[in-house]
């Protein structure tokens, strides 16, 4: 039977990257999403056609957080078993001092900590048994502050400090990780400017989703890494 991958977020940018790395390399796909059902629906049709019945969908909101063990209960029926955990699904939105209110802390912490964190707990037995991974999306420029976004970054960075702590509480069965992107993709509004953000860049571009789900999958293929967050930001970071 060929190996199973739950991907949270799962439908489009970097999630559907993800999903689309795994499949390629002959796993079973449990593809989460929230609202995004024509993407969702779309890439099973896609990934079904490459493959029959390759690919599960599974709806659900993370900030529902009284039925995170209904939701992977529903996970494990199935294929029967999961071999990885993929937390890629985020909230991001700002969050100015003065204009912050606690629905989006709520939203904010649930979708980056309370569900990678419920998620790993309920699916840890399973993941044991097959000698699993955990992998977590983070964010590269968390470590050095974000301006306007001091929620997100407080979620992302609890996502890091989460994914050390997990990755000794579970070793040796289970490793955990994170990927933590940088640019990707310019913000559809215009905002940014692209010109400044690639000077910023040492390796002088703007990144994309093939170099986030490659970066997931050597992760998992890498049996000798665990407690690392692995900045993919093009050496962003070191400015």
């Amino acid at each position: 039977m060929n190996k199973v991958v739950l991907i949270t977020g799962g439908a489009k940018r970097i999630g559907k990257s993800i999903c689309e790395k795994f499949h390629k390399n002959d796993f079973s796909i449990i593809c989460h999403y929230n609202s995004s059902d024509k993407e969702a629906n779309e890439l099973k049709e896609k990934l079904n056609a490459i493959r029959k019945n390759s690919i599960e969908l599974i709806k659900f909101d993370l900030n529902d957080v009284k039925n995170y063990q209904s939701f992977c209960d529903e996970v494990l029926n199935k294929y029967g078993k999961v071999d990885v955990l993929i937390n890629n699904a985020s909230s991001f939105f700002a969050t100015p001092l003065t204009e912050d209110n606690m629905s989006d802390w709520d939203d904010l912490i649930n979708s980056n900590v309370k569900g990678p964190l419920a998620l790993t707990k309920h699916l840890a037995e399973n993941l044991k048994e097959n000698s699993g991974a955990v992998i977590n999306l983070s964010d590269a420029m968390v470590a050095k502050g974000m301006k306007n976004y001091s929620i997100y970054a407080v979620a992302k960075g609890g996502l890091e400090s989460l994914t050390k702590s997990l990755a000794k509480e579970l070793a040796p069965d289970i490793r955990v990780n994170a990927v933590a992107p940088g640019a990707i993709l310019l913000p559809s509004d215009g905002s940014s400017d692209e010109e400044k953000l690639i000077s910023s860049i040492p390796l002088g571009r703007i990144g994309n989703e093939k170099d986030i789900s490659s970066a997931v999958f050597h992760l998992y293929k890498n049996k000798y890494i665990t407690g690392q967050i692995l900045r993919v930001d093009g050496g962003r970071s070191l400015n």
